[in-house]
Protein backbone atom coordinates (compact mmCIF):
# COMPACT_ATOMS: atom_id res chain seq x y z
CA UNK A 1 0.00 0.00 0.00
CA UNK A 2 1.44 3.63 -0.65
CA UNK A 3 -0.30 6.70 0.50
CA UNK A 4 1.17 9.88 2.70
CA UNK A 5 0.15 12.14 5.35
CA UNK A 6 0.26 15.79 5.25
CA UNK A 7 0.61 17.69 8.44
CA UNK A 8 3.80 18.40 10.59
CA UNK A 9 2.50 19.25 14.43
CA UNK A 10 4.08 22.49 15.05
CA UNK A 11 4.49 22.54 18.96
CA UNK A 12 6.00 19.95 20.30
CA UNK A 13 3.91 19.42 23.18
CA UNK A 14 2.07 15.81 23.09
CA UNK A 15 -1.06 15.15 21.30
CA UNK A 16 -2.85 12.69 23.05
CA UNK A 17 -6.04 14.32 23.41
CA UNK A 18 -7.95 10.96 23.61
CA UNK A 19 -7.97 7.72 25.06
CA UNK A 20 -6.21 5.44 22.95
CA UNK A 21 -7.42 1.72 22.52
CA UNK A 22 -7.38 -1.01 24.98
CA UNK A 23 -5.98 -3.09 21.79
CA UNK A 24 -2.89 -1.33 21.44
CA UNK A 25 -0.53 -3.24 23.97
CA UNK A 26 -1.32 -6.88 21.71
CA UNK A 27 0.09 -5.20 18.37
CA UNK A 28 3.45 -5.39 18.58
CA UNK A 29 4.68 -9.18 17.99
CA UNK A 30 5.21 -12.01 20.23
CA UNK A 31 8.83 -11.84 21.84
CA UNK A 32 8.32 -8.42 21.34
CA UNK A 33 7.84 -5.84 24.64
CA UNK A 34 4.41 -3.88 23.78
CA UNK A 35 4.79 -0.43 23.12
CA UNK A 36 2.08 0.74 25.75
CA UNK A 37 0.44 4.39 24.82
CA UNK A 38 -1.02 4.99 27.69
CA UNK A 39 2.23 5.63 29.45
CA UNK A 40 1.81 8.89 27.79
CA UNK A 41 -0.41 9.50 29.15
CA UNK A 42 0.37 8.70 32.58
CA UNK A 43 2.99 10.78 32.30
CA UNK A 44 1.07 13.67 30.78
CA UNK A 45 -1.54 13.47 34.22
CA UNK A 46 1.90 13.05 36.32
CA UNK A 47 2.96 16.74 34.73
CA UNK A 48 -0.03 18.45 34.36
CA UNK A 49 -0.73 17.50 38.10
CA UNK A 50 2.21 18.87 39.59
CA UNK A 51 3.19 16.04 40.78
CA UNK A 52 7.04 16.11 40.56
CA UNK A 53 7.19 19.88 41.31
CA UNK A 54 5.40 18.90 44.37
CA UNK A 55 8.31 16.12 44.97
CA UNK A 56 11.62 17.85 43.94
CA UNK A 57 9.78 21.01 46.52
CA UNK A 58 9.19 18.65 49.30
CA UNK A 59 12.51 17.00 48.99
CA UNK A 60 14.10 20.53 49.49
CA UNK A 61 12.26 21.21 52.26
CA UNK A 62 12.84 18.17 54.00
CA UNK A 63 16.56 18.64 53.37
CA UNK A 64 16.27 22.14 55.36
CA UNK A 65 14.69 20.88 57.91
CA UNK A 66 17.19 17.98 58.49
CA UNK A 67 20.17 20.65 58.75
CA UNK A 68 18.36 23.14 61.07
CA UNK A 69 17.27 19.85 62.89
CA UNK A 70 21.27 18.57 62.93
CA UNK A 71 22.07 22.12 64.32
CA UNK A 72 19.28 23.00 66.61
CA UNK A 73 18.58 19.53 68.65
CA UNK A 74 21.88 19.59 70.15
CA UNK A 75 21.87 22.93 70.83
CA UNK A 76 18.47 21.89 72.88
CA UNK A 77 19.69 18.75 74.46
CA UNK A 78 17.40 16.63 72.47
CA UNK A 79 18.84 12.78 71.38
CA UNK A 80 20.49 12.17 68.46
CA UNK A 81 17.43 9.70 67.99
CA UNK A 82 15.48 12.59 67.58
CA UNK A 83 16.98 13.19 64.40
CA UNK A 84 16.30 10.44 63.18
CA UNK A 85 12.87 10.23 64.44
CA UNK A 86 12.42 13.29 61.96
CA UNK A 87 14.04 12.15 59.01
CA UNK A 88 11.46 9.18 59.42
CA UNK A 89 8.64 11.54 59.52
CA UNK A 90 10.01 13.06 56.21
CA UNK A 91 10.17 9.63 54.70
CA UNK A 92 6.92 8.64 55.17
CA UNK A 93 5.92 12.41 54.80
CA UNK A 94 7.22 12.23 50.72
CA UNK A 95 4.45 9.56 49.20
CA UNK A 96 1.31 11.20 50.93
CA UNK A 97 2.33 14.57 49.68
CA UNK A 98 2.97 12.78 46.18
CA UNK A 99 -0.71 11.14 46.44
CA UNK A 100 -2.23 14.35 47.51
CA UNK A 101 -0.74 16.04 44.63
CA UNK A 102 -2.37 13.52 42.51
CA UNK A 103 -5.84 13.45 44.22
CA UNK A 104 -6.08 17.41 44.50
CA UNK A 105 -5.79 20.33 43.12
CA UNK A 106 -5.41 24.16 43.66
CA UNK A 107 -8.26 26.21 41.59
CA UNK A 108 -9.48 29.22 42.01
CA UNK A 109 -12.39 28.09 43.78
CA UNK A 110 -10.14 26.58 46.42
CA UNK A 111 -8.87 22.90 46.84
CA UNK A 112 -10.73 20.14 44.89
CA UNK A 113 -10.12 16.99 43.61
CA UNK A 114 -8.63 16.85 40.76
CA UNK A 115 -11.05 15.14 39.20
CA UNK A 116 -14.35 16.90 40.57
CA UNK A 117 -12.58 19.88 39.20
CA UNK A 118 -11.64 18.66 35.51
CA UNK A 119 -14.66 16.64 34.76
CA UNK A 120 -18.91 17.64 34.45
CA UNK A 121 -22.36 15.25 33.38
CA UNK A 122 -23.61 15.59 30.65
CA UNK A 123 -25.86 13.64 28.16
CA UNK A 124 -23.10 11.82 26.77
CA UNK A 125 -22.19 10.79 30.35
CA UNK A 126 -18.93 12.37 32.01
CA UNK A 127 -17.03 15.05 30.34
CA UNK A 128 -13.77 16.70 31.15
CA UNK A 129 -14.56 20.57 32.42
CA UNK A 130 -11.25 21.91 30.44
CA UNK A 131 -12.44 20.73 27.49
CA UNK A 132 -12.93 22.14 24.26
CA UNK A 133 -13.69 22.27 20.71
CA UNK A 134 -12.47 25.08 18.03
CA UNK A 135 -14.93 25.58 15.02
CA UNK A 136 -12.95 26.75 11.85
CA UNK A 137 -13.44 30.61 11.53
CA UNK A 138 -15.28 31.25 8.53
CA UNK A 139 -14.33 34.17 6.10
CA UNK A 140 -16.63 37.03 6.21
CA UNK A 141 -14.85 39.85 3.76
CA UNK A 142 -16.72 40.63 1.17
CA UNK A 143 -14.44 38.96 -1.51
CA UNK A 144 -14.53 35.57 0.34
CA UNK A 145 -10.74 35.24 -0.70
CA UNK A 146 -9.19 35.14 2.43
CA UNK A 147 -10.43 31.16 3.84
CA UNK A 148 -7.00 29.57 3.10
CA UNK A 149 -5.56 32.57 5.82
CA UNK A 150 -8.31 31.98 8.63
CA UNK A 151 -8.28 27.94 8.31
CA UNK A 152 -4.06 28.54 8.65
CA UNK A 153 -5.54 30.99 11.86
CA UNK A 154 -7.79 28.18 13.40
CA UNK A 155 -5.03 25.91 13.22
CA UNK A 156 -2.54 28.41 15.16
CA UNK A 157 -5.30 28.34 17.93
CA UNK A 158 -5.45 24.65 17.80
CA UNK A 159 -2.01 24.71 18.46
CA UNK A 160 -1.41 27.03 20.82
CA UNK A 161 -4.40 25.91 23.06
CA UNK A 162 -3.28 22.24 22.47
CA UNK A 163 0.33 23.40 24.43
CA UNK A 164 -2.00 24.27 27.65
CA UNK A 165 -1.72 22.10 30.21
CA UNK A 166 -4.83 20.18 31.70
CA UNK A 167 -6.70 21.46 28.70
CA UNK A 168 -8.30 18.83 26.54
CA UNK A 169 -8.48 20.10 23.06
CA UNK A 170 -10.60 17.98 20.36
CA UNK A 171 -8.39 17.59 17.34
CA UNK A 172 -7.08 19.38 13.90
CA UNK A 173 -9.67 16.58 12.25
CA UNK A 174 -12.48 16.69 14.68
CA UNK A 175 -12.63 20.78 13.93
CA UNK A 176 -11.98 20.92 10.58
CA UNK A 177 -14.85 18.48 9.81
CA UNK A 178 -17.15 21.14 11.71
CA UNK A 179 -16.43 23.45 8.52
CA UNK A 180 -19.84 24.70 6.92
CA UNK A 181 -21.70 22.64 9.02
CA UNK A 182 -25.08 23.94 10.50
CA UNK A 183 -24.64 21.89 14.26
CA UNK A 184 -25.78 23.36 17.47
CA UNK A 185 -23.32 24.10 20.64
CA UNK A 186 -24.71 21.07 22.24
CA UNK A 187 -24.45 18.52 19.17
CA UNK A 188 -21.32 19.78 18.62
CA UNK A 189 -19.92 19.14 22.65
CA UNK A 190 -21.94 15.93 22.05
CA UNK A 191 -20.27 15.05 19.45
CA UNK A 192 -16.97 15.49 20.65
CA UNK A 193 -17.63 15.09 24.16
CA UNK A 194 -15.92 18.51 25.71
CA UNK A 195 -17.34 21.45 27.62
CA UNK A 196 -16.66 24.22 25.98
CA UNK A 197 -16.63 25.51 22.07
CA UNK A 198 -14.91 28.16 20.88
CA UNK A 199 -15.83 29.83 17.61
CA UNK A 200 -15.36 33.13 15.62
CA UNK A 201 -15.12 34.94 12.45
CA UNK A 202 -12.17 36.64 10.30
CA UNK A 203 -12.48 39.64 8.20
CA UNK A 204 -9.61 40.96 6.38
CA UNK A 205 -9.31 44.48 4.52
CA UNK A 206 -5.88 45.30 3.44
CA UNK A 207 -3.76 45.18 6.58
CA UNK A 208 -6.66 45.67 8.67
CA UNK A 209 -8.58 41.88 9.95
CA UNK A 210 -11.01 42.37 12.79
CA UNK A 211 -11.64 38.74 14.57
CA UNK A 212 -14.78 37.89 16.87
CA UNK A 213 -14.14 35.14 18.64
CA UNK A 214 -16.51 33.43 21.49
CA UNK A 215 -16.56 30.94 24.36
CA UNK A 216 -19.52 28.94 24.80
CA UNK A 217 -20.37 26.70 27.89
CA UNK A 218 -21.78 23.73 25.77
CA UNK A 219 -24.34 22.54 29.02
CA UNK A 220 -25.56 25.16 30.04
CA UNK A 221 -25.26 26.84 26.27
CA UNK A 222 -23.83 30.38 28.35
CA UNK A 223 -21.67 32.62 27.07
CA UNK A 224 -18.53 32.68 29.27
CA UNK A 225 -15.99 35.25 27.00
CA UNK A 226 -16.35 36.97 23.60
CA UNK A 227 -14.24 39.91 22.07
CA UNK A 228 -14.12 41.82 18.61
CA UNK A 229 -10.74 42.66 17.76
CA UNK A 230 -10.20 45.40 15.04
CA UNK A 231 -6.55 45.50 14.41
CA UNK A 232 -3.89 46.02 12.40
CA UNK A 233 -2.69 42.59 10.81
CA UNK A 234 0.87 43.55 12.99
CA UNK A 235 -1.51 42.38 15.93
CA UNK A 236 -2.07 39.12 14.82
CA UNK A 237 0.02 37.78 17.46
CA UNK A 238 -1.56 39.71 20.21
CA UNK A 239 -5.06 38.72 19.00
CA UNK A 240 -4.11 35.07 19.04
CA UNK A 241 -2.31 35.18 22.51
CA UNK A 242 -5.03 36.85 23.73
CA UNK A 243 -8.03 34.46 22.23
CA UNK A 244 -5.73 32.21 24.01
CA UNK A 245 -5.01 34.04 27.45
CA UNK A 246 -9.34 34.92 27.57
CA UNK A 247 -10.07 30.68 27.04
CA UNK A 248 -8.00 30.11 29.91
CA UNK A 249 -8.97 32.54 32.15
CA UNK A 250 -12.85 31.75 31.21
CA UNK A 251 -12.28 27.85 31.86
CA UNK A 252 -10.27 28.91 35.13
CA UNK A 253 -7.08 26.39 34.36
CA UNK A 254 -3.77 27.36 35.67
CA UNK A 255 -1.33 29.15 33.44
CA UNK A 256 1.01 26.45 32.29
CA UNK A 257 3.77 27.19 29.63
CA UNK A 258 2.46 28.22 26.73
CA UNK A 259 4.74 28.49 23.43
CA UNK A 260 3.66 32.34 21.95
CA UNK A 261 2.73 32.59 18.48
CA UNK A 262 5.37 34.68 17.67
CA UNK A 263 8.16 32.56 18.66
CA UNK A 264 9.68 32.34 15.41
CA UNK A 265 8.98 35.72 13.53
CA UNK A 266 8.27 39.60 14.20
CA UNK A 267 7.24 39.83 10.73
CA UNK A 268 3.49 40.17 9.91
CA UNK A 269 3.65 39.38 6.60
CA UNK A 270 6.01 36.40 6.68
CA UNK A 271 3.21 35.02 9.37
CA UNK A 272 0.40 35.90 7.57
CA UNK A 273 1.92 33.66 4.26
CA UNK A 274 3.08 31.03 6.82
CA UNK A 275 -0.88 31.42 8.38
CA UNK A 276 -2.01 30.71 4.11
CA UNK A 277 0.54 28.08 3.91
CA UNK A 278 -1.21 26.03 6.70
CA UNK A 279 -4.11 26.49 5.41
CA UNK A 280 -3.68 25.23 2.07
CA UNK A 281 -1.99 22.23 3.91
CA UNK A 282 -5.46 21.19 5.24
CA UNK A 283 -6.69 20.47 1.97
CA UNK A 284 -3.81 18.03 0.66
CA UNK A 285 -4.04 18.10 -3.16
CA UNK A 286 -1.28 18.14 -5.04
CA UNK A 287 -2.35 21.27 -5.82
CA UNK A 288 -2.35 22.81 -2.75
CA UNK A 289 0.48 21.57 -1.25
CA UNK A 290 2.34 22.99 -4.32
CA UNK A 291 0.87 26.45 -2.77
CA UNK A 292 1.71 26.16 0.20
CA UNK A 293 4.99 25.30 -0.55
CA UNK A 294 4.85 28.66 -2.36
CA UNK A 295 3.58 30.62 0.73
CA UNK A 296 6.28 29.07 2.99
CA UNK A 297 8.71 29.84 0.68
CA UNK A 298 7.80 33.51 0.92
CA UNK A 299 7.61 33.29 4.60
CA UNK A 300 11.26 32.40 4.93
CA UNK A 301 12.39 34.98 2.10
CA UNK A 302 10.97 37.85 4.04
CA UNK A 303 12.15 36.13 7.45
CA UNK A 304 15.25 34.12 6.86
CA UNK A 305 15.31 32.95 10.60
CA UNK A 306 11.47 31.74 10.35
CA UNK A 307 11.88 28.30 11.94
CA UNK A 308 8.26 26.79 11.91
CA UNK A 309 8.30 28.17 8.29
CA UNK A 310 11.51 26.52 7.11
CA UNK A 311 10.04 22.94 8.56
CA UNK A 312 6.59 23.56 6.87
CA UNK A 313 8.79 24.23 3.27
CA UNK A 314 10.94 21.13 3.93
CA UNK A 315 8.18 19.05 4.75
CA UNK A 316 5.56 20.37 1.79
CA UNK A 317 8.55 20.13 -0.49
CA UNK A 318 9.73 16.74 -0.07
CA UNK A 319 5.89 15.44 -0.53
CA UNK A 320 5.73 17.13 -3.25
CA UNK A 321 8.62 15.41 -4.72
CA UNK A 322 8.05 11.69 -3.19
CA UNK A 323 4.22 11.64 -3.97
CA UNK A 324 3.64 14.05 -7.08
CA UNK A 325 6.31 14.52 -9.07
CA UNK A 326 10.21 13.50 -8.25
CA UNK A 327 11.66 16.25 -9.58
CA UNK A 328 15.03 18.11 -8.85
CA UNK A 329 13.11 21.30 -8.01
CA UNK A 330 11.37 19.82 -5.44
CA UNK A 331 14.09 17.83 -4.35
CA UNK A 332 16.64 21.14 -4.11
CA UNK A 333 14.44 23.17 -2.24
CA UNK A 334 13.59 20.00 0.36
CA UNK A 335 17.09 19.62 1.01
CA UNK A 336 18.12 23.61 1.16
CA UNK A 337 15.29 24.10 3.76
CA UNK A 338 16.51 20.75 5.79
CA UNK A 339 19.95 22.23 6.13
CA UNK A 340 18.83 25.59 7.11
CA UNK A 341 17.26 24.09 10.09
CA UNK A 342 20.15 22.14 11.04
CA UNK A 343 21.50 25.46 11.35
CA UNK A 344 18.88 27.19 13.25
CA UNK A 345 17.36 24.57 15.31
CA UNK A 346 19.30 21.29 15.07
CA UNK A 347 18.10 19.61 18.69
CA UNK A 348 14.37 20.51 17.94
CA UNK A 349 12.42 17.41 16.97
CA UNK A 350 10.09 18.99 14.12
CA UNK A 351 13.44 20.08 12.53
CA UNK A 352 15.01 16.26 12.83
CA UNK A 353 11.85 15.57 11.06
CA UNK A 354 11.35 18.18 8.47
CA UNK A 355 15.48 16.96 7.62
CA UNK A 356 14.61 13.34 7.28
CA UNK A 357 11.74 14.27 5.02
CA UNK A 358 14.18 16.05 2.95
CA UNK A 359 16.62 12.98 2.70
CA UNK A 360 13.46 10.69 2.38
CA UNK A 361 13.07 12.75 -1.21
CA UNK A 362 16.77 12.18 -1.88
CA UNK A 363 16.51 8.64 -1.74
CA UNK A 364 18.47 8.68 1.18
CA UNK A 365 16.17 6.38 3.67
CA UNK A 366 19.09 5.04 5.82
CA UNK A 367 20.21 8.62 6.62
CA UNK A 368 16.61 9.45 6.76
CA UNK A 369 15.70 6.63 8.83
CA UNK A 370 18.60 7.77 11.48
CA UNK A 371 17.14 11.54 11.60
CA UNK A 372 13.40 9.78 12.38
CA UNK A 373 15.44 8.16 15.42
CA UNK A 374 16.72 11.50 16.50
CA UNK A 375 13.55 13.24 16.28
CA UNK A 376 11.15 10.10 18.33
CA UNK A 377 14.25 10.53 20.84
CA UNK A 378 13.36 13.97 21.61
CA UNK A 379 9.15 13.49 21.40
CA UNK A 380 8.31 9.71 21.25
CA UNK A 381 4.71 10.71 21.34
CA UNK A 382 5.27 11.95 17.62
CA UNK A 383 2.89 9.62 15.87
CA UNK A 384 4.29 11.07 12.38
CA UNK A 385 7.95 10.49 13.04
CA UNK A 386 7.26 6.67 13.29
CA UNK A 387 5.04 6.80 10.41
CA UNK A 388 7.49 7.98 8.01
CA UNK A 389 10.49 5.78 9.89
CA UNK A 390 8.20 2.78 8.85
CA UNK A 391 8.33 4.17 5.26
CA UNK A 392 12.21 4.63 5.24
CA UNK A 393 12.81 0.97 6.54
CA UNK A 394 10.21 -0.35 3.85
CA UNK A 395 12.13 1.42 1.24
CA UNK A 396 15.58 -0.71 2.74
CA UNK A 397 13.41 -3.84 2.69
CA UNK A 398 13.70 -3.81 6.99
CA UNK A 399 9.92 -5.04 6.77
CA UNK A 400 9.49 -5.99 10.25
CA UNK A 401 10.88 -3.42 11.79
CA UNK A 402 8.30 -1.14 9.62
CA UNK A 403 5.88 -3.31 10.65
CA UNK A 404 6.62 -2.44 14.37
CA UNK A 405 7.14 1.17 13.51
CA UNK A 406 3.56 1.68 11.89
CA UNK A 407 2.52 -0.25 15.06
CA UNK A 408 3.96 2.28 17.21
CA UNK A 409 2.48 5.53 15.29
CA UNK A 410 -0.90 3.96 15.83
CA UNK A 411 -0.36 4.11 19.10
CA UNK A 412 0.35 7.30 19.08
CA UNK A 413 -2.08 9.09 17.72
CA UNK A 414 -5.85 7.66 17.99
CA UNK A 415 -7.06 9.42 14.79
CA UNK A 416 -4.13 8.38 12.57
CA UNK A 417 -5.58 5.25 10.27
CA UNK A 418 -3.11 5.29 7.92
CA UNK A 419 -0.85 3.33 9.77
CA UNK A 420 -2.72 0.97 11.05
CA UNK A 421 -3.73 -0.11 7.48
CA UNK A 422 -0.03 0.44 6.39
CA UNK A 423 1.07 -2.08 9.07
CA UNK A 424 -1.71 -4.21 8.97
CA UNK A 425 -0.95 -5.11 5.07
CA UNK A 426 3.03 -5.52 6.14
CA UNK A 427 2.01 -8.00 8.62
CA UNK A 428 0.16 -9.46 6.18
CA UNK A 429 3.18 -9.96 4.16
CA UNK A 430 5.23 -11.47 6.90
CA UNK A 431 2.67 -14.09 7.65
CA UNK A 432 1.28 -12.80 10.88
CA UNK A 433 -2.07 -13.21 10.50
CA UNK A 434 -2.67 -12.84 14.19
CA UNK A 435 -1.14 -8.48 14.04
CA UNK A 436 -2.25 -7.99 9.87
CA UNK A 437 -5.86 -8.65 11.45
CA UNK A 438 -5.99 -6.38 14.69
CA UNK A 439 -4.15 -3.52 12.71
CA UNK A 440 -6.65 -3.89 10.05
CA UNK A 441 -9.76 -3.53 12.84
CA UNK A 442 -8.28 -0.54 14.13
CA UNK A 443 -7.45 1.24 10.65
CA UNK A 444 -10.58 0.37 9.55
CA UNK A 445 -12.53 1.73 12.47
CA UNK A 446 -11.13 4.81 12.08
CA UNK A 447 -11.29 5.07 8.64
CA UNK A 448 -15.18 4.84 8.80
CA UNK A 449 -14.89 7.52 11.36
CA UNK A 450 -12.94 9.66 9.13
CA UNK A 451 -15.71 9.13 6.64
CA UNK A 452 -18.45 10.00 8.46
CA UNK A 453 -17.26 13.92 8.11
CA UNK A 454 -14.88 13.55 5.20
CA UNK A 455 -17.21 11.06 2.45
CA UNK A 456 -14.85 11.94 -0.32
CA UNK A 457 -11.64 11.19 1.65
CA UNK A 458 -10.22 8.68 -1.20
CA UNK A 459 -6.78 8.07 1.35
CA UNK A 460 -9.63 6.47 3.82
CA UNK A 461 -11.49 4.59 1.10
CA UNK A 462 -8.23 2.90 -1.05
CA UNK A 463 -6.28 2.08 2.53
CA UNK A 464 -9.34 1.00 4.34
CA UNK A 465 -10.44 -1.45 0.84
CA UNK A 466 -6.63 -3.27 1.63
CA UNK A 467 -7.75 -3.75 5.45
CA UNK A 468 -11.26 -4.90 5.05
CA UNK A 469 -9.44 -7.18 2.29
CA UNK A 470 -7.14 -8.63 4.62
CA UNK A 471 -10.46 -8.89 7.39
CA UNK A 472 -11.91 -10.89 4.79
CA UNK A 473 -15.19 -8.72 3.99
CA UNK A 474 -14.13 -8.86 -0.13
CA UNK A 475 -17.76 -6.90 -1.07
CA UNK A 476 -16.73 -3.92 1.02
CA UNK A 477 -13.48 -3.89 0.08
CA UNK A 478 -14.00 -4.16 -3.75
CA UNK A 479 -16.97 -1.06 -3.35
CA UNK A 480 -14.02 1.01 -1.49
CA UNK A 481 -11.76 0.50 -4.18
CA UNK A 482 -13.45 1.61 -6.86
CA UNK A 483 -15.27 4.34 -5.33
CA UNK A 484 -11.96 5.66 -4.25
CA UNK A 485 -10.54 4.91 -7.88
CA UNK A 486 -13.86 6.74 -9.46
CA UNK A 487 -13.43 9.86 -7.48
CA UNK A 488 -9.91 10.83 -9.24
CA UNK A 489 -9.06 7.88 -11.96
CA UNK A 490 -5.66 9.79 -12.38
CA UNK A 491 -4.31 10.09 -8.72
CA UNK A 492 -0.68 8.41 -8.59
CA UNK A 493 -1.45 7.44 -4.80
CA UNK A 494 -4.83 6.12 -5.80
CA UNK A 495 -4.32 4.06 -8.69
CA UNK A 496 -1.17 2.00 -6.79
CA UNK A 497 -2.76 1.42 -4.35
CA UNK A 498 -5.79 0.27 -6.84
CA UNK A 499 -3.18 -1.75 -8.15
CA UNK A 500 -2.33 -3.78 -4.83
CA UNK A 501 -5.89 -4.44 -4.22
CA UNK A 502 -6.76 -5.87 -7.89
CA UNK A 503 -3.26 -8.09 -7.25
CA UNK A 504 -4.25 -9.36 -4.50
CA UNK A 505 -7.98 -10.37 -5.29
CA UNK A 506 -6.18 -11.93 -8.81
CA UNK A 507 -6.79 -9.35 -11.21
CA UNK A 508 -3.50 -9.11 -12.36
CA UNK A 509 -4.46 -6.92 -16.28
CA UNK A 510 -6.45 -4.89 -14.01
CA UNK A 511 -3.94 -4.25 -11.50
CA UNK A 512 -1.01 -3.66 -13.86
CA UNK A 513 -3.07 -1.08 -16.20
CA UNK A 514 -3.65 1.16 -12.30
CA UNK A 515 0.26 0.47 -11.67
CA UNK A 516 0.79 2.23 -14.46
CA UNK A 517 1.56 5.74 -15.04
CA UNK A 518 1.33 6.06 -11.10
CA UNK A 519 4.00 8.12 -9.51
CA UNK A 520 6.23 5.87 -7.06
CA UNK A 521 9.35 4.55 -5.77
CA UNK A 522 11.06 1.59 -7.17
CA UNK A 523 12.04 0.63 -3.75
CA UNK A 524 8.72 0.60 -2.44
CA UNK A 525 7.58 -1.36 -5.38
CA UNK A 526 10.30 -3.65 -4.75
CA UNK A 527 8.98 -4.35 -0.81
CA UNK A 528 5.48 -4.49 -1.54
CA UNK A 529 4.67 -7.94 -0.77
CA UNK A 530 0.60 -6.68 -2.17
CA UNK A 531 2.11 -7.15 -5.76
CA UNK A 532 3.28 -10.20 -5.21
CA UNK A 533 1.71 -11.74 -8.14
CA UNK A 534 3.01 -9.48 -10.73
CA UNK A 535 6.63 -10.18 -10.01
CA UNK A 536 7.17 -12.54 -13.06
CA UNK A 537 4.96 -11.08 -15.52
CA UNK A 538 6.17 -8.81 -18.38
CA UNK A 539 4.32 -5.58 -17.85
CA UNK A 540 5.33 -5.47 -14.70
CA UNK A 541 9.17 -6.19 -15.27
CA UNK A 542 8.85 -3.56 -17.48
CA UNK A 543 7.48 -0.85 -15.06
CA UNK A 544 10.12 -1.88 -12.76
CA UNK A 545 12.88 -1.18 -15.48
CA UNK A 546 11.26 2.25 -16.55
CA UNK A 547 11.82 3.77 -12.79
CA UNK A 548 15.47 4.70 -11.89
CA UNK A 549 17.29 2.57 -8.97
Amino acid sequence: MYSFVVGLPDCSCPAGNDQPSRDYAKLTPRGKRPYNASMFEFFRQIRDRGVVKVGIAYLVGAWLVLQLADVIFPAIGLHERSITLVLGLLAVGLPLAIILAWVFDITPEGIRRTDDANTVDSAAGAVTRASIVVIPFPDMSAEQDQQHFCDGLTEELLNVLTCIPNLRVASHTSSFSLAGKDLSVKEIARRFNVAHVLEGSVRKSGNRIRVTAKLVEAGTDSLLWSETYNRELDDIFVIQDDIASSVLEALKLKFGTVRSADEDTKNAKAYEYFLRGRGYVVSKSDREVELAAEMFRKAVELDPEFTRAWINLAEMCAIYAVFFGDTSYWREIAKKAGDRLMELAPNRAESLLAFAYALTAEGRFKEAEAEFLKAIELDPTMGIARHYLGRAQLHQGKTKAAAESFAMAAQCDPEDYESPLLGSNVYDGLGDTENAHRLARIGVERAERILEDYPDNQRAYYLGAGGLQILGDSEKAREWAEYALALDPEDAATRYNSACFYAKAGEIEKALDCLENSVISRSWIENDADLNPLRSHPRYLAILDSLPA
